[in-house]
């Protein structure tokens, strides 16, 4: 007589087991990905928060060619820029940068230039009206410690032979690179 073993059931979904290790597995790539995401969002408060500046000061010196008349771009503290007609001080346009940019810092050089004034010509006044020599530089930077965020500058260059040019830069990268920062005179 042949004994008929009855064949075992397929078994159906997972095991305790199986989903344990699938969590465990899980829980150690997403704490080995934490660090790279809160850099990648750190640096993209900081090319958000350059982005508005450069925008803002260009809306400043086309607002003045437009109107044939001086128009300041004013700096207001990390989360701020306003655009206003010089002669009475109307406001054209303001950014806040709250939303897209909260933990961003800004380092102005020359020290203490939160206002540049744009003439009916484009070109660039400091805010007692004498015409800029050099270089205006904000660096923006994270302002909770991360380091390997990639920090950003914007350039307002007021060369004589170059009129004046409004750009973001890299500040880490060679001066020979399109990305790169222009070298200081």
């Amino acid at each position: 007589m042949t004994v008929v073993r009855p064949r075992p059931r397929a078994s159906r979904g997972v095991s305790l087991i199986e989903l344990m290790i699938t969590v465990v597995i899980l829980t150690v790539l997403a704490l080995m990905g934490a660090p790279v995401y809160e850099t990648w969002v750190s640096s993209q408060q900081i090319r958000t928060a350059t982005e508005s500046l450069v925008d803002g000061m260009r809306i400043a010196q086309t607002e003045a060619i437009k109107r044939n008349a001086a128009v300041r771009f004013v700096l207001s503290g990390v989360a701020s820029w306003k655009v206003e007609l010089d002669s009475d001080d109307s406001l054209l346009r303001q950014a806040e940068m709250k939303e897209g940019s909260p933990k961003i810092t800004f380092t102005v050089e020359p020290l203490g230039t939160d206002t540049v004034l744009f003439t009916g010509l484009g070109r660039v006044l400091d805010k007692d009206g004498n015409p800029f020599a050099g270089r205006v530089t904000i660096d923006v930077t994270s302002s909770v410690g991360i380091s390997s965020a990639r920090a950003l500058r914007v350039v307002i260059d007021t060369a004589a032979a170059t009129g004046v040019g409004v750009k973001s830069c890299d500040p880490h990268l060679a001066t020979t690179d399109p990305r790169g920062c222009p070298a200081t005179s």
